[in-house]
């Protein structure tokens, strides 16, 4: 990952490139971004900038040995650390990041570093998608950093989704994100700062790294994935700034459509509620876990962002399954641009109490309870 390959972010490529030049480094940065915008990409693209021995041009050179290792992501001083939990891809007692670090490397590389939380719980058949940054690999932090780096000078530790470190084990790394080792930078990637506690966010430098632009994700799935243009630019207005979303459009129709199929009965109910019908279907829902059902109610979001569109312009965004357009048509009706935050907040808030480890089954019947009135209101 360079930072050529990373669409837009002009400002923030120099933003570091500058500090990396000037030697006026931080110990500590906070990248932080929503799903799907470019947080663990420029992650990367700045360690190999920081150790590459022939820069040039606002990039590293990608022919120094030390790029020649960022190529496959297994450069010595080259760290990282992300939520884990039991797996059953491989069997691990107390498992940690290291555990995993094959089937790592296999993901960034495949989701060219764009991957979603629940993609990569998926990608280990997670139990419950529930993973965390536990208390071993926060020893196994400071342990590594004690080490003496010996191909390059910097030794990096990227974080990945920093809002998962376990809260017993947090206090661990305090100490060592406050003093580290001479020459190591510390990397946290987050989508839910208020999730990190404030004695971390404290020590480090925060960078908002903001979401793609329409064109720039258009420009990813064409240069990427060989989509063509009209349909590119279809996707890049569903996504709304969400590149794996767009990424998962073209790469799992079939996965799209299951989860698209749930939101269309869901909203089927939220039309004809009935208590005896809702309270079965968040049953079933909640056994995709916690993150399974944050991943369905942010694609809710972006089903109702399509719902908008045809109910202000008459036309889809973007094809759906012919035995859902009646439906969604329907539907469609009850969504305005005056108000669709009669939806999205209702949405947004259920989201977040659900990232606070809320009671799944209450959260959802709630946020279901409000939807129906929200449709109610407008019919």
């Amino acid at each position: 990952m360079f930072f050529k390959d990373i669409q837009g972010h002009t400002m923030i490529k120099r933003q570091l490139t500058k500090m990396a030049d000037d030697d006026r480094l931080s110990h500590a940065l906070l990248f932080t971004g929503q799903e799907g915008s470019a947080k663990l990409q420029m992650a990367i693209a700045f360690a190999r900038y920081l150790n590459c021995t022939g820069r040039h041009d606002g990039d590293s050179c990608g022919i120094c040995p030390s790029c020649v290792k960022m190529n496959k992501l297994s450069h010595p001083e080259l760290h990282f650390i992300y939520p884990v939990g039991n797996s059953k891809v491989k069997k691990v007692k107390d498992p940690t990041s290291d555990d995993f670090i094959e089937e790592w490397r296999s993901f960034v590389t495949s989701t060219n570093a764009l991957g979603t939380l629940n993609d990569w719980y998926n990608e280990l058949s997670i139990d419950n998608g529930q993973g965390i940054i536990n208390a071993y690999d926060c020893n196994n932090i400071i342990k590594t950093l004690n080490y003496t780096s010996y191909e390059s000078r910097y030794k990096v530790m990227i974080i990945w989704m920093a809002e998962k470190i376990f809260y017993s084990a947090a206090p661990k790394i305090l100490k060592v994100l406050e003093e580290p080792p001479q020459d190591t930078l510390f990397i946290l990637i987050t989508e839910n700062k208020n999730a990190i506690l404030d004695t971390i966010i404290s020590r480090t430098q925060n960078i908002n790294i903001p979401e793609f632009s329409k064109e720039e994700i258009c420009n990813i799935l064409k240069e990427k994935y060989d989509t063509p243009y009209d349909e590119a630019m279809k996707i890049a207005d569903i996504a709304d700034g969400n590149a794996a979303v767009a990424i998962s459009t073209v790469l799992s129709p079939d996965n799209r459509e299951a989860v698209f199929d749930s939101f269309i009965q869901w909203m089927r109910l939220c039309m004809r509620p009935s208590m005896s019908e809702i309270i079965p279907f968040v049953d079933e829902i909640a056994k995709k876990g916690r993150e399974g059902i944050i991943f369905f109610l942010k694609n809710s979001l972006v089903f109702l962002n399509q719902a908008m569109y045809l109910s202000e312009t008459g036309r889809l965004m973007s094809p759906i399954p012919d035995n859902q357009i009646t439906t969604f048509t329907k539907f469609s009706k009850f969504v305005t641009g005056s108000n669709i935050r009669l939806f999205y907040e209702p949405l947004n808030k259920a989201i977040f109490n659900i990232e606070r480890n809320g009671y799944i089954q209450l959260v959802m019947i709630n946020l279901t309870i409000q939807l129906c009135r929200a449709i109610k209101n407008n019919t």
